[in-house]
């Protein structure tokens, strides 16, 4: 596993969508990187001193894809569940579910479902008052750039950093903490599920691969944890804490190497996940009652 080094936004995180990643070529278009785009590469990014890796949603789709899973758009939150959130803890954990069934649609080129919940994202993001990074110039460009797929992660990012960035100059981390939880958590859904459809041990891998992350995501949850509003949330992860508890990662370290030129560093070591099916099962069926919790 190569895992390189970023800066990311916790918002684009949720969304996997890195803007230190898009630029503009020569021709106009926006481009992503091509780490972006490996489906073997993790994120590393740091909360408040505390840095995990996670593979992002976006890695997990291009890893469906891979492995030739068809689009399923039975993954997804409905769209006519937004209704429903009227709190803001409600309305974070729902923009990260949201914004990574954004990204799982547009990878797959599914331009009318990706419109739709662009649609509820902008929505979400307007009711946590976070409007202004979707405005219209924003809309304008998205829907005249909607049949490229590089273009529209790296207009979504955009406007995700925005968002962020307001987040974090207003105080709001535990905003954040909450949207980043629920686009793991989306993440981690599709995985387990397209797993029972299709066992494929690169997947099994990517489910057991984060152990260490929900760690961390427990820990920033407890962190900011506004008037105990997080409480029932951590007791459902932290139960899920103890099925990937059984789970045995072992690491073979290699040195790590620096590009001056792009000032990024690349660890690259190996990992073998092992993981029996009663645990895998385990950690599937808490995952889904998690995000039933979240989605309701």
């Amino acid at each position: 596993m190569k895992i390189t080094f970023y800066s990311l936004s916790i918002i684009g995180l949720s969304l996997s969508l890195l803007t230190s990643c898009g630029g503009s070529s020569e021709d106009g278009k926006d481009k992503i990187d091509k780490e972006v785009l490996d489906p073997n590469s993790s994120l590393n990014t740091n909360f408040d001193g505390k840095i995990f890796s996670i593979p992002s949603p976006v890695q997990t789709a291009l890893l469906i894809k891979e492995i030739n899973l068809p689009f399923n758009q039975d993954l997804l939150n409905p769209v006519k569940n937004s209704s429903n959130y009227s709190t803001e803890y409600k309305q974070a954990l729902n923009l990260g579910i949201y914004g990574t069934d954004l990204g799982y649609s547009a990878l797959y080129k599914q331009k009318s479902i990706s419109l739709k919940y662009l649609s509820v994202v902008e929505k979400l993001t307007g009711e946590l008052g976070l409007e202004g990074a979707f405005d219209k110039k924003f809309m304008s460009r998205f829907e005249s750039n909607s049949d490229d797929q590089d273009s529209m992660m790296v207009i979504v990012s955009d406007a995700f950093r925005k968002a962020d960035n307001f987040l974090k100059n207003s105080n709001r981390k535990s905003t954040s903490a909450l949207i980043l939880t629920g686009g793991w958590v989306e993440s981690l859904h599709y995985a387990c599920q397209l797993n029972k459809a299709k066992n494929n041990q690169k997947i099994v891998s990517r489910i057991g691969e984060q152990q260490q992350t929900l760690n961390t995501i427990i820990e920033i949850l407890e962190e900011y944890n506004k008037a105990g509003s997080n409480d029932d949330l951590i007791a459902d992860l932290s139960e899920l804490k103890t099925s990937f508890d059984k789970v045995v990662i072992d690491y073979q370290y290699v040195a790590p190497k620096t590009d001056a030129k792009t000032k990024t560093t690349t660890l690259n070591h190996n990992i073998t996940v092992k993981i029996d099916a009663a645990t895998l099962e385990q950690i599937s069926s808490k995952v889904a009652a998690i995000r039933e919790n979240i989605i309701k």
